[in-house]
């Protein structure tokens, strides 16, 4: 059988897919903001409308970079930029509306919501339900929070914004679903994932059973019929040679079947895969032993810069496994679904915090992520303190 998980329950794509959708959702409402503003330096010859249409960039500016942040650093700091030019638009804008002869507009007046509009949304890709929530916060405060001071330094009647107070709310309540949905799917594939994971070993385990059967009756009880039926006396050369031969290989397959408790087994069995046995090589002389399982051979179908990849990410995550699990074991799984193949690295150690920054996920991010997303790969990892941790990569390739 093949593996098959649920693909994104960590949420790499999703904020990806959510962080693309923000950027051109704040665009069409910057875009339409600009054009409208832009409309009005003819009809009312204020020339400092320019400015405010400076500050319009600004926005854009901070508020794609917070969509965009790798740290959480970054997309507060980003968002704070972005309300500085919102405060900027709205200054300017608020003083030229009150000069404008005819009925002074409120705070609530629909060129200055769109852009708090596009302001809100700056939260919505985070990669937890805390940070999501606090961005949001951030930017509904600090964005129409100072259009207000704007407009009552510019003498701007206050108005209530309900558009934009029931769009902070709606986006609260999607986030919220979001991530409780998300949740909830991640202890579900941890489940179906390990019951899979499981099951893709006990058939590996019997089909090679069954060969190591086949083997041993073909070659060991064909020497013993030849023995039997040899006269006394000195055995010929090439009846020596042939024992000898399958005594050598006896001596490679024997550990296997005897468990992953021997020392270099996994790696023995692998030269039907040279990639495979490269890495579990490494890792066995370090000290980690390993189990390998699945159609392993499958990774010799897929291109020269996949398998470089693929290579980098593997020894890394089983480096994170000597570094910081806290054990000396870890399972390999390798599951071949054409065009693609996929490979799970896991183990029974401490998990981590997929959302902290520390050693343990540097590596998961900038070696393994990048490796594999680079060769059009895509990775899963599922962990939590004290719950172990799996790696679950897919690359193209796999012409089996």
């Amino acid at each position: 059988m093949t593996l098959q998980i649920a693909a994104d329950v960590d949420g790499v794509a999703t904020s990806r897919a959510l962080a693309r959708g923000g950027t051109w959702f704040a665009s069409v409402f910057l875009g339409a903001t600009f054009l409208i503003a832009a409309l009005f330096i003819p009809v009312t010859g204020h020339l400092e409308i320019l400015l405010s249409l400076a500050g319009l960039v600004v926005v854009a500016a901070g508020v794609i970079a917070a969509l965009r942040a790798r740290s959480f650093v970054w997309a507060v700091g980003a968002t704070l930029v972005a309300c500085a030019g919102l405060y900027l638009y709205a200054a300017v804008t608020t003083a030229v509306s009150v000069t404008v002869p005819g009925s002074t507009p409120s705070s609530d007046y629909v060129l200055l919501s769109m852009p708090e509009f596009a302001v809100l949304v700056v939260g919505i890709p985070a990669r937890s339900l805390g940070k999501a929530i606090t961005l949001g916060s951030l930017a509904f405060v600090a964005g129409p929070g100072l259009v207000q001071v704007a407009a009552w330094q510019s003498g701007m009647p206050l108005a209530i914004d309900v558009p934009v107070v029931t769009s902070f709310v709606a986006l609260g309540l999607f986030v919220s679903a979001l991530w409780l949905g998300r949740r909830d799917a991640a202890r579900g594939t941890a489940v179906m994932s390990t019951a899979a994971l499981a099951e893709e070993r006990d058939v590996a385990i019997a089909r090679f059973a069954d060969t190591a059967s086949a083997w041993v009756q073909e070659n060991v009880l064909a020497d013993l019929r030849a023995l039997a039926q040899s006269a006394p006396g000195p055995l010929r050369d090439d009846q020596l040679q042939a024992i000898d031969r399958d005594l050598a290989n006896l001596a490679d397959i024997g550990p296997v079947l005897s468990g992953p408790g021997s020392a270099g087994a996994a790696a023995r069995s692998l030269s039907k895969a040279p990639l495979l046995m490269t890495v579990v090589r490494d890792a066995e002389q370090k000290g980690l032993q390993l189990r390998v399982t699945g159609d392993v051979e499958a990774v010799n179908g897929v291109s020269a810069s996949v398998a470089r990849s693929l290579e980098r990410a593997m020894t890394e995550c089983l480096e994170n496994v000597l570094r910081h699990s806290g054990v000396r074991e870890a399972d390999i799984a390798v599951m071949s679904s054409p065009p693609e193949l996929s490979v799970m690295v896991s183990d029974a150690g401490t998990g981590f915090d997929v959302d902290a920054t520390g050693d343990d996920t540097v590596g998961l991010r900038m070696i393994v992520v990048d490796s594999i997303v680079e060769v059009g790969g895509s990775v899963q990892i599922w962990t939590r303190p004290g719950a172990g941790t799996a790696v679950f990569m897919t690359v193209p390739g796999g012409d089996r």
